[in-house]
């Protein structure tokens, strides 16, 4: 049976690096992939690296594979196989020692994968680290190898590629700690070996980091500084002498990296003691300099964590607290920010030209579009860092002299440079103050002078939302606001990017500056029926006309804005009628009528009953989300006034009422996620706008068993939505307000409670991913509390369907105790806590996850009230 497997292996693998058919290196790739899954791919990928006559391929492969099983498979083994396995990692550990490079690596995580999952006495006693010691002394001609098995023992250990629990994975942290004093002493025994010294410092900085052994050593709390000062002087002139090599073109761009990593890491960690400003401490803020102006971005960005924990320790009184008085506070703090302000004006400067669009950026891949983004967003950070040591006012003065070296003498200028700089003075607009009158006034009067190619005006249209505050804060005679505003206009018609720019921006002009806008009502409706109906050049997205209409209703007009809108239903309500099926309109015209009336409110009138009469009957027909969602503002607004009561009640029968007939099962959840989100958004808002009109009807157990159907939607809002229309349901009946539904409640889910608990912690330990834990963690908690001693005889019943290989009966016992703590009022951060670790233990591995969720089945789970007795 192996040597067939054997066999298949080495035919896929030829096939896929070979093969000149697609069609078989894609069918090659696919087995080869479920091959890992198998029990036989522990001995054929452990034969096969063994092989003296397997190739480069074949042993690439096979590392590969027995990495990822004894990271996630480790439970598959029984418990004897442990020795064997250790000797044969052993072995070949020696055996790639001198390379191929990244086999040696696989087999070394591996081996500390292997670690993690038994514990320190497997290993002789003293653990792996006092294990690798003797073979370290041992074994002379395989230091490389114990060198990088070192080096990422501390890397994996929390790794949650490996399959372990979460009390053995808290249990090898604390081993390692214990032999960190013996791993640097190995470190520090090989730095005298020159051709390994970049292997040694690369193990100083994955020990000292995951560790946090430097932060004890230099911690002002502790006395260990003294006893590690030795180390300390030993790695920080290796680590600086190693400077020099960043500007060495001969260098391979791998070694640049962990240069740069090493130095980006030492200031990381000894950033206490850099902040205190000594000569020392200088000349490692001036090589992290050197590389934040590395031309590469990969590299010069590895120091962005050090120049953020830089500026928080400098900023953050606390870490002035060892000087007393507040007169020695102020005077330590004003002297560092002093010290350090030249470097970060030099940071500033440094950072700046990072977000310049590259030429060719239009024949970029969509993943190098997205790169480029992320790295935009990293240097805005950077920038609003420098903001907080030198100020948001200092920080523009700076980026403004770019602009104007960007700008030129305006012949032959190109738009990059410009665009660059005014995404940075975009960035720091927070920081700016509203009083600054040198920098931004003439910022401004630049704005209409630059061309409209696409990137500069949509960065362009993004400047004037982000100042509006300042804008409102502007003499009135500068007259800044029109040419901004035919800027936006410009910046609505040129494309889909600078109309959701321009959107935004008007949002926040209108929100902000609404005193300069008065008068002028009437030319706000203009823009937005223009962007509504698509005539006139406008090129902004359903989504982006959202930012038009709350620009709209932030014109604090409530009488005036219901008057026009009472003039306006003619035209809504024929497109509600013509345009019904069209998605997209419906979608904008639905965002309309919702901030018209948050807007309005009372004064809407007889608007109101007209527009609850149009999307009532249109839902029904059409089964438009957006018609839940307007629902939900005109619940809010009109909920609790009794006058509107007649006509809430029909709207809210009839939407529930159609929705649950479209949300039977998951399938429909999953195939209707915008239905089930705005649905049980809408729902939540009953319960606490207008109770009585939906609690104590026939709609509300059915709600709660359409919930239930699909509470393990992967949709993320659909998903949230449900568990919070659960929440609010629990906390309504255990309020004081709730009081008089308490009964009605109750009974309601104890009929359901076996069941839904039975989901809950389904969706817990697996069947909704870990995002969602703290969401299920306050529905059990909810749960819990509402029904005790029920609650958990509920979760009894259902965790003993889970094997005992998935769950072992302490870990059963500690998930009882769990719900048991929850009913008594235990914190529910604690709480949360608690049911992460059983959620991990539960999802460890993709074969314990399936055990879980096939003994659970929530998918098959449905609820019919049994009939009263005769």
């Amino acid at each position: 049976m192996e040597a067939q497997a054997t066999a298949a292996v080495k035919e896929a693998l030829a096939a896929l690096y070979h093969h000149p058919d697609d069609a078989t290196r894609t069918a090659a790739d696919r087995w080869l992939q479920q091959f890992q899954h198998t029990l036989d791919a522990w001995q054929v990928a452990d034969s096969l690296l063994h092989d003296e006559s397997s190739n480069m391929e074949t042993q690439i492969f096979c590392s590969q594979t027995l990495r990822s099983k004894v990271q996630r498979d480790f439970e598959e083994l029984p418990s004897e196989a442990f020795r064997p396995l250790q000797d044969s990692l052993y072995a070949l550990l020696k055996k790639f020692s001198k390379g191929p490079q990244k086999v040696r690596t696989q087999i070394c995580i591996a081996m500390a994968a292997l670690a993690v999952h038994v514990p320190v006495e497997d290993w002789g006693g003293g653990g792996i680290v006092n294990w690798l010691s003797d073979e370290m002394n041992s074994q002379q001609d395989f230091i490389p190898s114990f060198l990088e098995l070192l080096t990422v023992l501390p890397q994996e250990c929390s790794s949650h590629k490996i399959a372990a629990r979460p009390e053995r994975r808290r249990q090898f942290e604390n081993d390692l700690r214990s032999s960190a004093e013996v791993a640097l002493s190995l470190l520090t025994a090989c730095l005298g070996i020159d051709q390994l010294k970049e292997q040694v410092l690369e193990g100083f900085a994955s020990w000292l980091l995951t560790s946090e052994l430097i932060h004890f050593t230099v911690s002002r709390e502790s006395n260990g500084i003294t006893e590690q000062l030795p180390l300390i002087q030993v790695l920080i002139p290796y680590v600086m002498g190693l400077k020099e090599q960043l500007k060495d073109s001969s260098k391979d761009e791998e070694d640049v990296k962990a240069i740069a990593r090493l130095l980006a890491d030492m200031g990381d960690s000894y950033v206490e003691l850099i902040a205190a400003g000594s000569d020392d401490a200088m000349q490692i803020v001036n090589a992290l300099l050197e590389v934040t102006s590395h031309s590469e971005f990969d590299i010069s960005s590895m120091t962005f964590n050090f120049w953020h924990h830089l500026m928080r320790n400098l900023t953050d009184r606390g870490s002035y607290a060892s000087y007393g008085s507040e007169v020695s506070i102020n005077t330590e703090r004003n002297r560092r920010l002093q010290l350090f302000r030249q470097p970060f004006e030099i940071l500033v400067s440094l950072v700046s030209f990072r977000v310049e669009y590259p030429e060719l950026y239009h024949t970029f891949s969509e993943e190098d579009q997205r790169d480029f983004r992320h790295s935009r967003y990293a240097v805005s950070d950077v920038l609003l860092d420098a903001t907080d040591v030198l100020g948001g006012d200092p920080t523009l003065k700076i980026l403004f002299t770019k602009l104007i070296q960007a700008c030129g003498n305006g012949q032959n200028q190109k738009w990059q440079p410009v665009e660059a700089a005014l995404f940075c003075i975009q960035a720091i607009a927070k920081s700016v103050s509203v009083e600054e009158n040198e920098i931004l006034p003439q910022v401004m009067s630049l704005l209409p002078s630059f061309p409209h190619q696409e990137q500069l005006l949509q960065t362009v249209c993004s400047l004037i939302g982000a100042f509006s505050k300042w804008i409102e804060a502007a003499p009135s005679e500068l007259l800044i606001l029109p040419p901004l505003v035919d800027i936006l206009n410009k910046g609505m018609s040129t494309s889909e990017e600078t109309a959701a720019a321009a959107s935004v921006a008007f949002k926040y002009i209108c929100e902000d500056c609404r005193r300069k806008f008065s008068g002028s009502l009437d030319g706000l409706f203009q823009i937005y029926q223009i962007a509504l109906s698509g005539v006139g050049g406008y090129k902004v997205s359903s989504e982006d006309s959202l930012h038009l209409v709350e620009a709209l209703s932030n014109v604090k007009l409530p009488q005036v804005v219901a008057d026009a809108v009472n003039r306006y239903w003619p035209t809504l309500k024929s497109i509600f009628d013509q345009r019904a099926w069209d998605t997209r309109t419906m979608e904008s015209l639905c965002r309309s009528c919702k901030f018209a009336v948050r807007t309005c409110g009372r004064f809407m009138g007889f608007t109101i009953g007209a527009m609850l009469e149009e999307i009532q009957t249109l839902y029904q027909q059409h089964n438009q989300a957006c018609f839940l969602y307007l629902s939900s503002e005109v619940i809010k607004i009109f909920g609790s006034d009794p006058a509107c009561a007649n006509y809430l009640a029909s709207l809210i029968q009839a939407l529930f009422g159609h929705t649950i007939q479209l949300l039977r099962t998951i399938q429909d959840f999953t195939a209707r996620p915008d239905i089930a989100d705005d649905c049980f958004l809408l729902a939540s808002r009953c319960i606490r706008y207008c109770p009585d009109l939906f609690v104590p009807t026939e709609m509300f157990p059915r709600l709660v068993d359409c919930a239930m159907a699909g509470i393990t939607i992967q949709h993320r809002e659909a998903c949230k939505s449900i568990l919070s229309f659960l929440s609010d349901v629990f906390d309504l009946a255990k309020s004081p307000e709730g009081e008089k539904y308490r009964e009605l409640i109750n009974t309601v889910i104890l009929q359901r409670g076996a069941v839904l608990t039975r989901i809950m912690v389904a969706s817990l330990t697996g069947a909704l991913p870990s995002s969602r834990l703290e969401e299920v963690s306050y529905v059990l908690v909810s749960l819990s509390r509402s029904f005790g001693g029920n609650m958990l005889s509920w979760a009894r019943e259902c965790i003993t369907l889970i094997p005992p290989q998935a769950l072992t009966d302490s870990e059963r016992s500690r998930f009882l105790n769990i719900i048991s703590d929850a009913s008594s009022g235990s914190s529910l951060g604690s709480i949360t806590d608690r049911f992460a670790e059983i959620s991990e233990v539960c999802r460890r591995n993709k074969t314990v996850q399936d055990i879980v969720q096939g003994a659970l089945r929530p998918h098959d789970l449905s609820f019919t009230v049994a009939p009263p007795p005769l």
